[in-house]
């Protein structure tokens, strides 16, 4: 990128991330929490992949960055959920064979899924089952950017008293980017951008050069900077930050006003698995996500029509071009220079919610890419601009752009736990320990901010207060043995067989007591 152009054009950057919690029942066949995995997989990890693949082919630059959870990372590679992902891929291929004959309406929709799903596994052989490698090869050739995120994937803001605990956090993420791309990572994404004063300096006390904020963290700032949420800004401890562009996310970003919730699209509520009652045993329906409606009408739904959507994503990335002209040409008049938009959005929202995203990123990047006065750019290309030193408030993309998601009455009792165990386990924290440990693990698992946001919004919340109360009992279990100077030895080998990350959990703790004693 040339000096000139790096000043006097409009720049995108889109920054995805992505992260599921770490889910595991190796009981259960093809449980509903395990297939969010796998549908994810074949919806929106193989085809992001696919796409950066086909966009170099046609010597095109994707320049998106991408953050990979560590608990997403460790699923992505372990062949425990490789295996059950071709199981799953085999199974939703018998259901499609008898839906055929059930519905003869749908064989339309249905050939088009098989012949999806067909060339998914094929791809899937073809990287030997492992995502992450494959992303780390585009991450390798400077196509992508790949950043970090939390640990287990805490909201940092219930923790700010226990930095011990958000250390280990910090840690884990950036060992595990380490230990699978063989370098440390520049970027860190804040877990539902929940920043907070002072995470900035834990941050960079960790080699990390940047993150990304929410745009009430700048505009709802005392003394707002002159390029306000449009170009990244550095605290006063060097963090670069990124911050998010909110009206041009939310065209995207909506289900209700953005593009996702055209007609034409594929539905994403609805499982064509109701309809085959006979594959789900004591009649609780066995969902696989095969979706072969269109959003269109509430009583009368029409089957998806690829090619039909197809038009119409095509619509959208114009229109979506469009909006960004328009738009850096009304922010320019303000800023006086020309903008950085930065466009935050969970990863899964490109193929699993909105099953066209994918071809609606690749339409829209390969269009950039033949214009002059757009440019994508990934985080590291813009660190070593002229940017304005500023301190952001405290902010999150929650509702509300708050904290209230993570914190309100409904899972208050989770924070008060949460906090008596951390009270705890500093007192624990640093001893060399098997049983110590699996009780950092424990609590690490029962910190999610996936636990609260899905009770939050009810949207199973059952499956999240069980996960939930599994861990910190168990946590709270193994406290009460090492306190009784009691041995667990079977008890922490189980639990741990039975979520087998952060197997270095020594190392971690050991440079974490490290910290503590410089």
């Amino acid at each position: 990128m040339t000096a000139e152009k790096q000043f006097s054009t409009t720049k995108l950057c889109i920054i995805l991330h992505a992260h599921l919690p770490y889910i595991r029942n190796s009981q259960a066949t093809l449980p509903l929490e395990e297939v969010w995995l796998y549908q994810n997989v074949a919806e929106c990890y193989i085809p992001l992949i696919q796409m950066c693949q086909r966009l170099n082919k046609k010597h095109i630059i994707p320049s998106i960055a991408l953050s990979i959870s560590p608990t997403l990372l460790t699923m992505l590679q372990q062949s425990y959920y490789q295996k059950r992902f071709k199981t799953w891929t085999h199974t939703l291929m018998d259901a499609i064979t008898l839906l055929k004959k059930k519905n003869p309406k749908a064989c339309s929709v249905l050939d088009f899924y098989t012949a999806f799903i067909t060339s998914t596994l094929s791809f899937f052989d073809d990287i030997h089952g492992k995502c992450a490698d494959a992303f780390g090869e585009l991450f390798f050739d400077n196509s992508i950017e790949l950043l970090t995120t939390a640990g287990t994937h805490p909201f940092f803001p219930l923790y700010r008293m226990y930095p011990s605990f958000q250390k280990l956090q910090v840690i884990a993420g950036i060992d595990s980017f380490a230990t699978q791309f063989g370098k440390s990572p520049q970027g860190f994404w804040l877990p539902e951008l929940g920043y907070h004063a002072g995470i900035d300096r834990l941050l960079h006390q960790n080699t990390v050069d940047y993150t990304i904020v929410n745009d009430t963290g700048v505009l709802f700032a005392k003394n707002i900077p002159k390029t306000g949420n449009f170009f990244p800004l550095k605290t006063h401890t060097g963090l670069v930050l990124f911050p998010r562009d909110a009206v041009l996310s939310m065209k995207i970003w909506s289900s209700h006003q953005g593009y996702p919730g055209n007609p034409a699209y594929r539905e994403f509520h609805y499982d064509a698995m109701y309809e085959l009652p006979e594959l789900s045993p004591h009649n609780q329906h066995r969902l696989l996500g095969l979706k072969i409606y269109a959003i269109s009408g509430s009583s009368h739904k029409d089957y998806y029509d690829p090619q039909k959507a197809s038009v119409v994503v095509r619509q959208h990335a114009d229109d979506f071009i469009d909006a960004i002209l328009k738009r850096s040409q009304e922010v320019e008049r303000i800023i006086k220079r020309k903008p950085v938009f930065v466009l935050p959005f969970d990863a899964e929202l490109f193929g699993h919610w909105w099953f066209e995203g994918p071809l609606f990123l690749e339409m829209l990047l390969e269009t950039i890419s033949s214009r002059d006065d757009i440019m994508c750019v990934m985080p590291h290309q813009l660190l070593d601009c002229d940017m304005e030193t500023f301190e952001p408030v405290e902010s999150s993309w929650g509702k509300g752009n708050d904290f209230s998601t993570w914190y309100n009455a409904r899972v208050r009792h989770m924070v008060v736990k949460l906090e008596e165990l951390l009270f705890r386990f500093d007192k624990a924290l640093y001893g060399n320990d098997p049983m110590v440990q699996q009780y950092a693990r424990e609590l690490m698992l029962a910190s999610s901010s996936d636990w609260q946001f899905m009770i939050s919004t009810g949207s199973y919340a059952d499956y999240a207060q069980k996960r939930f109360e599994e861990h910190s009992i168990a946590a709270e279990t193994i406290l009460d043995m090492i306190e009784n100077n009691m041995t667990g030895t079977t008890y922490i080998n189980t639990r741990f067989d039975q979520y087998p990350i952060f197997d270095n959990i020594d190392s971690l703790l050991l440079r974490l007591a490290q910290q503590k004693n410089f």
